[in-house]
């Protein structure tokens, strides 16, 4: 198959070990800033069932600096990547082009779900579970300000929200009520082959980690499987969106999941298998480049917040199946040269 024959390739071109595609420094905690630590057990937070006991816990930073008290407008929480370190560094530039207010920010840390020192080491140790199990806690903590909830998750951040809405479509109870809309970006959540290789992603440079995430669930067996990304969100009430790029190819997904909004935000560069076929020694950072590139995307950014407003309106072109390798266009267009079928 051509497609497991390319990510083969870029698997033999990665260096590193698997640090994040977008590292972003670690600043120094804002003076009387709170940093976190291991949380403590909130009193009032609707958890998940729970394989990590500490990552049961993340709700109780419910309330970050910067809390308003009053008024409905939303908060946008938003979930960075393995490798991303600081959460409000790596959005820093799509927060700025949004114009959102930093009071109607939050940014959820994956120290709440290891309990360890440092940002960017605990998003790249936190196990998938106990990352859901924290950023659920968060959430529900955060929905005691009374305000409607929109979530952003980029990389493996997105596949942590996609996993805990897919839980809460199976069990709506769970649902965190305030939260209306959430927006993945570029999240590796392939299936098959390609979602294994993502999996590795805690090892391999380039490659997104989506912490062991599989879509395909096999609960009944001979009654057949389920994909959670087909209608993600819909049963728990909350409005799906997901923008990838794919000139990145191998750091998200390219199927078309059945009820699931997918949004193309292409960027400048060329895509993964010019790449390949022209400079292949610049395919590890050229798949960085482009999986970054979603965070700083004005395209992007107007989509979130038209998705904030009404979902369904973002102004980005829809996902559609990209063809089979083919020769004659010129590099640089949308239509693409030499574009793989990544349909997994």
């Amino acid at each position: 198959m051509l497609a497991s024959t390319l990510i083969a390739v870029a698997l033999s071109l990665a260096p590193g070990d698997g640090l994040g595609l977008a590292p972003t420094a670690e600043p120094p905690p804002a003076p009387g800033a709170a940093v976190p630590g291991t949380p403590a057990q909130p009193g009032t937070v609707p958890l998940l069932p729970a394989s990590g006991v500490v990552g049961a816990l993340g709700g109780a930073m419910m309330l970050l600096a910067g809390r308003r008290s009053g008024g409905r407008d939303p908060l946008v929480v938003f979930v960075a990547g393995h490798g991303n370190g600081s959460a409000e560094g790596t959005f820093a530039d799509l927060v700025a082009l949004m114009g959102l207010d930093p009071a109607d920010a939050r940014y959820f840390d994956y120290r709440w779900a290891t309990g360890r020192d440092g940002a960017t080491a605990a998003s790249e140790d936190a196990p998938l579970d106990d990352t859901v199990d924290a950023l659920n806690g968060y959430l529900a903590g955060v929905a005691g300000e009374g305000r409607p909830i929109h979530v952003v998750g980029f990389s493996k951040g997105g596949v942590a929200l996609a996993e805990l809405l897919a839980r809460w479509d199976d069990a709506p109870a769970l649902a965190v009520a305030s939260v209306r809309g959430a927006v993945l970006l570029d999240p590796p959540m392939a299936a098959g082959l390609h979602g294994e290789i993502q999996s590795l992603g805690r090892f391999v440079g380039p490659i997104p980690d989506d912490g062991g995430y599989d879509p395909v669930q096999c609960r009944f067996g001979w009654l057949g499987c389920d994909d959670d990304r087909e209608h993600l969100g819909a049963a728990a009430g909350v409005a799906v969106a997901v923008v990838r790029n794919p000139n990145a190819g191998i750091t998200n997904f390219g199927a078309i999941p059945a009820g699931l909004r997918v949004y193309e935000a292409w960027d400048d560069g060329p895509d993964f298998v010019e790449t390949l076929l022209t400079t292949p020694w610049a395919l590890p950072a050229r798949i960085s480049q482009a999986h970054e590139a979603v965070l700083h995307d004005e395209g992007v950014a107007a989509c979130i917040t038209a998705e904030m407003r009404m979902p369904g309106t973002c102004d980005l072109p829809a996902a559609g199946r990209p063809p089979l390798p083919v020769l004659g266009e010129p590099p640089g267009t949308r239509g693409g040269v030499l574009r793989v079928n990544y349909v997994v």
